[in-house]
């Protein structure tokens, strides 16, 4: 006896579930060095991811720019050739730059504000990525980003003697900062090494830990003591690789992400310190900003960006972002 055309078209439509259901390869780039805590963090989603799918989701890791700087993988994400990718804000932007408002120079300055505006605006934050083809699985914060530069920066006049890199992707901002006297140069990470050690580059704004495994600190050896603004991002897939994970699963994987982000923050706080202190004795030097110097930064620093917000920065992210910080504020005073 024939099976009925139904049945056929059943178990046709069974098998070719069940063979994209178990050869889903997930291939996330990034530009954090093996080693550091957001690569282990990574590693640690992808055996997680592995292990709740039952092998069916595979996460390949091209850690430490080898997929490309963070442009680059955004490109390759819309082009299909990468599946996902654990990036910084810098990156983020070339998606929804309403995502830079958490980065606004010297608008949040410790820990627990960025915390509170974070947790405000993450369901704001996943529908604009998502609806522009990236569904959010982490978002991380990752410390503070300084000034490191090759001779000592306290004011705003230190820096514009040297030549400043600001990461290619962003041409307002560049004209920002050209506008209120720096040099800048702009290149992509992956060459930021090559740029410092020809002398094209003499100052940058990064993380201590980046800055420590880059091993960028080895020629832009003083580190401002002034935080600019906190260093943060995600991990993103492309919706259409999502989308082929089988929806039941999908809220067992994010929660899995999520848990790794938070147990991550402790580490990535703790690394920062460590770095600070290992380079140090490499050699770095602190430079201690002064409450007058550091009035000048922010009369600076607001004259330079204001001009950007409804541009570089998304207007309503921006009004999301400071009325979140006024409510922190209120309850929370700073000294």
């Amino acid at each position: 006896m024939r099976p009925s055309p139904a049945r056929v078209a059943a178990f046709l439509c069974a098998m070719f579930v069940a063979a994209g259901a178990s050869g889903l390869t997930i291939k996330l780039g990034t530009l954090a060095p093996v080693g550091s805590p957001w690569e282990l963090g990574a590693r640690r989603l992808a055996a997680e991811w592995e292990r709740l799918s039952g092998g069916t989701v595979t996460v390949k890791i091209y850690a430490g720019g080898v997929a490309g700087d963070e442009p680059d993988m955004i490109r390759k994400m819309r082009i299909g050739t990468l599946n996902a990718a654990l990036i910084t804000v810098t990156g983020l932007q070339g998606i929804f730059n309403g995502v830079k408002t958490l980065s606004y120079p010297l608008l949040l300055q410790n820990d627990d504000e960025l915390a509170y505006v974070l947790e405000k605006m993450k369901p704001f934050f996943d529908s604009e990525l998502q609806k522009r083809g990236f569904k959010p699985v982490m978002w991380s914060p990752s410390g503070w980003v300084y000034f490191f530069s090759r001779a000592p920066v306290v004011t705003p006049n230190d820096l514009r003697r040297q030549k400043l890199w600001v990461w290619s992707g962003d041409p307002d901002e560049v004209q920002a900062y050209q506008s209120a006297g720096f040099q800048t140069v702009t290149t992509a990470a992956t060459d930021l090494m090559t740029s410092l050690q020809g002398g094209m580059v003499d100052a940058l704004v990064t993380s201590p830990l980046v800055a420590a495994s880059s091993q960028w600190f080895g020629i832009a050896g003083n580190m401002t003591a002034m935080k600019l603004a906190p260093l943060w991002g995600a991990a993103v897939v492309s919706m259409k690789s999502w989308s082929q994970i089988p929806a039941d699963l999908q809220p067992r994987l994010l929660d899995a992400a999520q848990k790794i982000t938070e147990s991550l923050a402790p580490d990535i706080a703790k690394a920062d310190g460590q770095a600070i202190s290992v380079m140090q004795k490499y050699g770095l030097k602190i430079n201690e900003v002064p409450p007058e110097a550091k009035s000048s930064w922010e009369d600076l620093l607001q004259k330079t960006f204001v001009g950007l917000v409804g541009r570089s920065y998304d207007r309503t992210s921006f009004e999301m972002a400071t009325q979140y910080l006024g409510e922190y504020l209120k309850a929370h005073p700073r000294k």
